[in-house]
C-alpha cells in the first residue's frame, strides 16, 4: 500500500469505530529481523518457493515475482508477461498463495472502492513460472464505484483452503473482515458473496493457512498503526460460525505488515513494506 493511502486511511476512519481493547490482546516475540532489498520495498505477499521465499510489490510496480533467500538476497526476478495470451499489470497486487500446482496473485487491492478490474492471476508452477489464467472477481452487493475512503470492497489476503481460494476483505468502515470463496479452477468472471463476517477490530493485510493443523493466520493493523497477528485454530470452511480466533499484538512500530507465512503453530515469517522511512524487512515472530 502506498504511504499516502495509509496516512489517509488512519486519518479518515479515525477512532469512531469500535476496536478491541489492548488489554484483551496477547503479544508475540520478535525472534529475528532481516533487511530486504529496496527492489521489493513494497513487498506485499509471501510464499515458499524452491527452498527460498517469493514475493511481489504492491501497486504500480513491475508485474514480476521476486525470489529471495533467508539472508534477504534476491536470487531471481520472474516477469509474468511471457504469455502473449494474457496482458498482466500490477494494478494493486496484495497477496500470493499456492496449491503446489499454481501460484495465485491477488490483484484485489481497492483502496477507494472504485476499481472494476479486480482479478486473481493464476501462475503455473514449473520450470518457468507462466501465467495461464485470470479469475475476474466482483462483489454481488457493490452498487457504487464512486471513490470514497470508507468501504468494504478492498481485499488484501488470499489463502488456499481445501479446493477454494479464501479471500479476506479489508473493511475500512467497520474494521471487520468478510470471507469470500473463489473457485480456483474456474477462469473468467466470478461474482462473490460474503460467506461470513468476523469482528477482528482491525484491517486485514495478509494471510496464510496450514492444512496439517488447520491453522489460519492473518495479519492486520488498526487506526493507531498498531500491528496484529490473528490466529484461528482448527479453522473449518464447513463450520464458519464456530471458528474462533486469538489476537496478538506485534511489537513493531512504524511498519506496515503486509504478508505472513506459517512455519509451525507458534512461529511465523512476516514482511513489512518500507513505508518511505527506510528498508523493507522480514521478521520471524513467535507466539509467547
Amino acid at each position: 500500500m502506498k504511504n499516502i493511502y495509509l496516512l489517509a486511511g488512519l486519518t479518515l476512519f479515525g477512532c469512531s469505530n469500535k476496536e478491541i481493547d489492548s488489554a484483551e490482546i496477547d503479544t508475540v516475540e520478535i525472534i529475528s529481523k532481516i533487511v530486504l532489498p529496496k527492489i521489493i520495498n513494497e513487498t506485499s505477499g509471501l510464499e515458499f518457493y524452491n527452498n527460498n521465499f517469493i514475493t511481489h510489490n504492491d501497486s504500480g510496480g513491475e508485474p514480476s515475482l521476486y525470489v529471495f533467500n533467508e539472508e534477504g538476497e534476491i536470487v531471481e526476478t520472474i516477469g509474468l508477461n511471457k504469455n502473449p495470451d494474457f496482458e498482466i499489470e500490477n494494478n494493486d497486487w496484495e497477496d500470493i498463495t499456492n496449491d503446489n500446482k499454481y501460484f495465485f496473485v491477488a490483484d484485489t487491492g481497492n483502496n477507494f472502492g472504485n476499481r472494476d478490474n479486480l482479478n486473481i492471476i493464476r501462475v503455473s508452477i514449473g520450470a518457468n513460472l507462466m501465467v495461464d489464467g485470470i479469475i475476474k472477481i466482483s462483489y454481488s452487493d457493490q452498487e457504487s464505484f464512486f471513490p470514497r475512503p470508507k468501504h468494504k470492497y478492498d481485499a488484501e489476503a488470499i489463502i488456499i483452503i481445501d479446493d477454494k481460494i479464501a479471500l479476506f476483505s479489508k473493511d475500512r468502515e467497520n474494521l471487520n473482515t468478510d470471507l469470500y470463496l473463489v473457485d480456483k479452477d474456474q477462469n473468467g468472471q466470478q461474482i462473490l458473496t460474503s460467506k461470513f463476517n468476523y469482528t477482528v477490530g482491525s484491517l486485514i493485510t495478509g494471510g496464510d493457512y496450514n492444512k496439517e493443523n488447520s491453522l489460519l493466520a492473518l495479519v492486520s493493523y488498526n487506526s493507531k498503526g498498531e500491528q496484529y497477528l490473528i490466529l484461528f485454530e482448527n479453522f473449518e470452511l464447513n463450520n464458519l460460525e464456530n471458528n474462533n480466533f486469538t489476537k496478538y499484538k506485534i511489537p513493531i512500530e512504524r511498519a506496515q505488515i503486509e504478508a505472513i507465512k506459517i512455519i509451525d503453530q507458534e512461529t511465523f515469517w512476516i514482511t513489512s513494506e518500507d513505508e518511505g522511512v527506510g528498508s523493507p524487512f522480514m521478521y520471524k515472530i513467535q507466539v509467547k
